[in-house]
């Protein structure tokens, strides 16, 4: 149940940074890859933590509804916003990893992650 987390927070932290604006199809199938790894990932550690079927069936539309939520947000990112490219870049380096990469928290960061979150904050104008 705790690796669930770690994926949702993942997909929340990633979230956060999006800036708002108008939209764009490169994002949005970075975003779906993203979603859908994250998801095949929390579901195989569900399958292996023996949980109830009922329990499953919760976290699965959880899931889905973190995928959806996260989509609608990255549509409103533009081309040619500055973090546009640096998010993408990073949701595919994310979509590399491996699910026991993603799991743990000092090695799901990836170097292009850290650049997009460096660049959102010297955008934003925080430190």
């Amino acid at each position: 149940m705790m690796s669930v987390r770690v994926y949702r927070s993942a997909l929340l932290s990633l979230m956060l940074l999006m800036p708002m604006t108008v939209g764009a199809q490169e994002i949005v199938e970075a975003a779906t890859g993203l979603c859908e790894k994250v998801r095949s990932c929390a579901m195989a550690q569900i399958a292996k933590e023996d949980l109830t079927p009922e329990l499953r069936q919760m976290m699965e539309p959880m899931l889905d509804n973190m995928c959806a939520n996260m989509q609608s947000k990255v549509q409103e990112v533009a081309v040619g916003d500055d973090l546009y490219q640096p998010a993408v870049d990073c949701m595919q380096s994310m979509q590399a990893l491996s699910c026991e990469d993603m799991q743990d928290p000092a090695r799901m960061q990836t170097a292009q992650c850290e650049s997009y979150e460096k660049l959102a904050r010297d955008t934003r104008g925080e430190n």
